[in-house]
């Protein structure tokens, strides 16, 4: 073998292992592992939510409350009612997860009094004026989505320099590519307690629609740790969401009867 035919082997491998880098841990191992370390029994939280308009200065506020709960199976059911303004009070957000990533989604309405199903294809449609779609009020639907670490960095953020993995997650088949409002999504998850510090999501033409961010993490319980703020801040609408916990408790009983629908229709879920 010529001494110039060897050079380009080696130099074609250095930019193979440049272009590929190997990590110690894959994507979808880092969420499996966050999803394990944070996950609970059951969890019940009053907040504060403030809607934005950047462009008028415009400001909404509301109050709501939420519950979730483990049925078993590592499958989740989720409530989230609305206590004010007086114009929403009593709308509500069934969410009960499904084995097969086909989650069933129901909208009370205190108005027409009855439970709406959300379909399918609506999901990419936006939750209540909020920058939440209903997709984004789902759990994480690991099985359903590729996640690949692109990097590792430092992150400032919160006052704080994070080490971080960078992942990138992308829907995993057609389906869920139709179903999805995304088309990418980054999010800068912190080495050490695998917190979700921020998210990026892009839409068609890799197109960056709006950004996530979580502040004043807080360890409630174990390895359990959640932010105390969240701001969703919309770009393509040129809209914010801002969160705030006023009360968050774990891992205390809940009734199943909570997530139901003659729970939510007989006002039992705003008392």
């Amino acid at each position: 073998m010529s001494k110039k035919m060897l050079l380009v082997m080696v130099a074609g491998c250095f930019l193979l292992s440049v272009a590929s880098p190997v990590f110690a841990i894959t994507g979808k191992e880092v969420m499996e592992k966050q999803k394990e370390m944070h996950k609970v029994t059951t969890e019940y939280g009053e907040e504060k939510m403030l809607l934005i308009d950047t462009k008028s200065k415009g400001k909404e506020k509301r109050d709501l409350k939420r519950f979730s709960k483990d049925f078993g199976n590592d499958l989740n059911r989720y409530l989230v009612a609305f206590l004010s303004p007086a114009d929403i009070k009593g709308t509500a957000l069934l969410t009960w997860e499904q084995s097969d990533g086909k989650n069933d989604q129901w909208l009370y309405m205190p108005a027409t009094k009855k439970m709406q199903r959300i379909a399918k294809g609506s999901k990419k449609t936006y939750f209540m004026g909020t920058d939440f779609t209903y997709e984004d009020m789902e759990p994480e639907d690991i099985d359903n989505f590729n996640y690949k670490i692109i990097r590792e960095e430092k992150f400032n953020h919160d006052k704080k320099d994070w080490d971080c993995y960078v992942i990138e997650s992308t829907p995993q088949n057609k389906q869920k590519a139709r179903e999805s409002g995304y088309t990418l999504r980054t999010m800068w998850i912190s080495k050490d307690n695998l917190l979700t510090l921020k998210v990026e999501f892009y839409g068609r033409r890799n197109k960056l629609i709006k950004i996530q961010t979580s502040f004043s993490f807080e360890n409630v319980k174990g390895t359990v740790w959640r932010p105390k703020k969240t701001i969703m801040d919309n770009k393509s609408k040129k809209h914010k969401t801002l969160t705030l916990i006023k009360k968050r408790v774990i891992d205390e009983n809940i009734k199943d009867s909570v997530f139901t629908e003659r729970f939510i229709t007989t006002g039992k879920h705003v008392q």
